[in-house]
């Protein structure tokens, strides 16, 4: 948890640091350019130091050891995280769409951009390509949903200043500045579009579901390995962090003694967590074979995978 905390931290302090540098290029090179394209790129890094700042604050929050009020700890904090990052990044692409559909219906407002526009967005690819590889690299040290979030965007980031090298390159090329409000059009939209799918992950988890559902599979395969156990069932799990929570129901031979069928029971959670990896908690209820309960709608099993 130390090593995670720690990672989380410094790569949110090197988030914040690489983006105030680079936002405040583009928009003052931007501005003095004239180029909508290059401001509303610097415009994108800006809302990266404002996601940046949010993951450091949700990082202690999700140190936080469990209380009786959050039996299951505060890792959850960092998906509450991303959902806010989703909603700043949406926003940030809601207000470049605005103003660049703005410079669309009003031409006659278009100027045509310095050439300094070109190396200031040069410069903003190479350190954003940086920035988005060491994010997602530490985002999977620290199986963090937050960290490849914020990875994710800025690898967008790289795509967008690619986009808008490509426009600024076309302006001067064919003399038409109105290509400049028309690549910062698009940025815009692919930005909002980042945003719904950073939030859509996000409430995954919130919602006690699983992106990846083949971990049923390998419970399953997992506890029918065990000798004794069988039929698994009504298996729920939902992720803590990066961290499992799994519980489901196992039958065994109903003659068998207490201290047997727990035996057998524990058996099943030691495979599961071999199979699984990263288990927070695993919870095995027991029942005698053949045993016929009502029918609930919660939980998998072969028949509804």
């Amino acid at each position: 948890m130390e090593d995670r905390k720690k990672i989380l931290l410094i790569t949110s302090w090197v988030s914040v640091g690489g983006n105030v540098l680079l936002s405040l290029l583009k928009i003052s090179i931007g501005i003095l350019s004239g180029s909508l394209a290059v401001l509303s790129d610097g415009m994108d890094s800006a809302s990266d130091v404002i996601t940046s700042i949010v993951l450091l604050i949700a990082t202690p929050i999700i140190s936080r050891p469990p209380s009786s009020k959050y039996a299951y700890g505060h890792e959850k904090a960092e998906n509450v995280a991303s959902t806010i990052l989703s909603f700043v990044i949406f926003f940030m692409g809601c207000q470049m769409f605005i103003t660049s559909i703005n410079k669309l219906i009003h031409p006659e407002l278009v100027q045509m951009p310095a050439v300094i526009a070109i190396w200031v967005t040069v410069a903003s690819i190479v350190g954003k390509l940086v920035l988005s590889l060491y994010q997602f690299q530490q985002g999977k040290r620290a199986q963090s949903s937050m960290l490849k979030a914020n990875a994710i965007n800025m690898r967008n980031d790289v795509v967008i200043s690619g986009g808008v090298l490509l426009g600024l390159a076309c302006t001067f090329i064919l003399k038409i500045p109105i290509l400049d409000p028309i690549v910062a059009l698009v940025i815009s939209i692919y930005i909002a579009y980042s945003a719904i799918g950073i939030f859509r992950e996000a409430n995954v988890v919130l919602m006690d579901g699983l992106s990846d559902t083949s971990i049923y599979n390998r419970i399953i395969e997992a506890a029918e390995s065990v000798p004794g156990a069988h039929n698994p069932h009504r298996i729920r799990s939902h992720r803590t962090g990066n961290m499992y929570t799994i519980v489901l129901d196992i039958e065994v031979d109903g003659a068998l003694p207490l201290s047997e069928a727990h035996r057998i029971a524990q058996k099943v959670e030691d495979s599961i967590k071999e199979s699984v990896g990263n288990v927070y908690d695993i919870v095995v209820h027991v029942e005698p074979m053949g045993y016929t309960h009502n029918e609930e709608k919660y939980g998998v099993s072969k028949n509804n995978l």
